[in-house]
């Protein structure tokens, strides 16, 4: 991770962040009962369209 993006995010809230994250795929993938593999894809895909998507708002 390129910590210099999150210069200005405290610690605690990357920390909480994550971790919320990880709770709710885990949550997920267990109530689906799909792999998390799959689930990290399309969590990996959906992050590069919304990142698209911010950077074509800027431009």
């Amino acid at each position: 991770m390129n910590n210099e993006k999150f210069k200005y995010l405290e610690e605690q809230d990357v920390q909480a962040l994550i971790q919320g994250i990880d709770k709710v795929v885990l949550q997920y993938c267990d109530e689906k009962t799909i792999s998390g593999e799959t689930a990290w894809a399309l969590i990996q895909g959906l992050s590069d369209v919304r990142l698209e998507q911010f950077r074509d708002s800027i431009d």
